[in-house]
């Protein structure tokens, strides 16, 4: 870690992402691309993506997404379902070949399989589009990453011990496996999407995604293991198979409530006539499940925020790179402020721009929207109160910034303006927990907490100290960040002081402790933002 003595920050940069030229054209290979659902068990399915190949009627998508007891469906263009079952697995790389049932109709007319892919190596830094079903969306859609760079690239090299130990348990994928390593993540439901280079050429099927704080890690297998899948003699699922999805990401799970199933069959309470169809239900069941994902991105100024997942705290910190600064203010609060609140209760929703490759963790429940006068992405809070979180990026050429500079550069800047904000004099760095550090890749991050040189006095008649937290974000061709505005009510500290504040009991301080959670999750949110691996 790396400490400054910098002053405090403000952001004038506008959020500009522009396009970059590609060549590669999603049309030319959606007419391969296909749903995979496959029932986990009477109220939920898994969804992946899949990618006819060679044949209409064969379908390639990840192993890991299978079930044993469960029915296999696939959703080719034009809502054909069709069902399914395993003609063959190559267990190592994790890969399944399905073929349709007999008696199922024929594929829909209009389907182009994949036929090849490309054997080349696949440089570091170089684009590629991997194209599939976000969180099992009706309509499919692409995600730009790029080649990341791990020496060896096998799965033994990515993986952290614990992870390689679950897998030498249950045998497979094979530790030794080749993969190509992704500086992005994938997205749930693209588990088995295929990935292309610029040209268009087949390269990889989408596979894994390790939890790395609130962003993941994900990998892809190369294509050339399509040679080996169609050699594979084994059609049964590995021994231990259903404890392996914790590494999997980038697969998704969709439930069936009460209202999705009354929605498909027009029955309340999710009863089902007897003489209904089993297909035509499980089918109306499964697109009802989807309604909805179209509508839940946030987009402005050239980013893309989906939703992906829901985590805990402790499931965040458990595989941060970065939990100190956290970990330091639960210290405080118990030792310091005699503060003792529920972490167990304190989860966030994950959000992943799918253009540029930024993770957000919002606190469950609350919105991100775009405020178009803040010029930011902001959190919505509802409480009254002037606890704020705020997103700011630009990309460019940072290739020769200096990164101290650049923060103290924009520390000169908010003095000013955040000062001037809030008619105070200026801020105070709390040099405790303003640091740096720089990870694989080039990613560099800093994190600033500074304090108001004077109280402010709030609408209630109450003095507050006013709390400024800074998340920046730097690399080569971007930098971001997430700023958490932070007043804490001076009565609230003097009386946790005095007479301690047990938020797990809260009594009639329920109220402070409902204050101070909110606390210590605007903070954790402004901590947590980052790019994806």
């Amino acid at each position: 870690m790396n400490k400054f003595p910098v002053l405090l920050f403000w952001v004038t940069f506008l959020l500009v992402f522009p396009s970059l030229a590609q060549s590669f054209d999603p049309g030319k290979v959606k007419n391969a691309l296909v749903k995979v659902v496959v029932a986990a068990d009477n109220r939920s399915s898994n969804a992946l993506t899949g990618f006819v190949w060679k044949s209409p009627n064969q379908v390639v998508t990840s192993l890991h997404g299978m079930s044993r007891t469960g029915d296999i469906r696939i959703l080719y263009p034009g809502q054909a379902w069709r069902k399914a079952r395993i003609k063959k697995v190559l267990q190592k790389a994790d890969l399944v070949l399905l073929e349709l049932l007999p008696g199922e109709p024929a594929p829909p007319a209009g389907i182009t399989p994949l036929s090849n892919f490309s054997p080349e190596k696949v440089g570091f830094g170089t684009s590629v589009y991997a194209l599939g079903f976000n969180g099992g969306a009706i309509g499919s859609s692409s995600r730009q990453m790029k080649k990341g760079f791990v020496d060896p690239e096998t799965l033994a090299n990515l993986i952290p011990k614990k992870d390689k130990d679950a897998l030498a348990r249950i045998g497979f994928p094979a530790l030794d496996l080749n993969i190509l390593y992704l500086e992005g993540s994938l997205l749930p439901g693209f588990s088995g999407a295929p990935v292309f280079d610029p040209q268009g050429r087949l390269i990889g099927i989408g596979d894994g995604g390790l939890e790395k704080g609130a962003s993941n890690v994900s990998w892809i297998i190369p294509a050339y293991y399509l040679s080996e899948l169609e050699r594979s003699t084994s059609t049964s699922l590995p021994p231990g198979f259903e404890n392996l999805v914790q590494l999997f990401s980038a697969a998704a799970k969709i439930e069936f409530t009460e209202e999705v199933v009354a929605a498909a069959t027009g029955f309340p309470n999710g009863s089902v006539s007897a003489g209904d169809s089993e297909r035509y239900v499980m089918e109306k069941l499964l697109e009802n499940s989807f309604d909805g994902f179209e509508s839940e991105s946030i987009e402005a100024l050239g980013f893309e925020f989906y939703p992906i997942k829901t985590r805990s705290l402790s499931e965040m910190m458990n595989t941060s790179d970065d939990p100190e600064n956290i970990q330091k203010l639960s210290d405080e609060f118990a030792l310091d402020l005699n503060i003792q609140l529920d972490y167990d209760a304190m989860y966030y929703d994950i959000y992943e721009d799918i253009n540029n490759g930024v993770v957000l963790a919002v606190p469950e429940g609350r919105s991100l929207e775009y405020n178009p006068a803040e010029e930011a992405f902001q959190v919505v809070n509802t409480d009254g109160n002037d606890m704020q979180l705020y997103f700011y990026g630009v990309q460019n050429d940072f290739s020769e910034t200096d990164f101290e500079e650049l923060l103290l550069v924009m520390g000169e800047v908010i003095n000013q303006n955040f000062a001037y904000r809030y008619g105070m004099s200026g801020f105070t760095v709390d040099e405790e927990y303003s640091v740096w550090d720089e990870f694989d890749g080039g990613r560099k991050v800093a994190w600033i907490l500074s304090l108001g040189n004077e109280y402010l006095m709030g609408q209630d008649g109450l003095q507050y100290a006013f709390y400024v937290y800074m998340t920046l974000l730097m690399t080569e061709e971007k930098t971001f960040m997430a700023i958490a505005t932070i007043p804490i009510p001076v009565e609230m500290l003097a009386m946790a002081l005095t007479y301690g504040l047990d938020c797990n009991n809260p009594g009639i301080y329920a109220e402070y402790c409902t204050y101070f959670n909110q606390v210590f999750q605007t903070f954790s949110a402004a901590h947590l933002a980052n790019f994806a691996y």
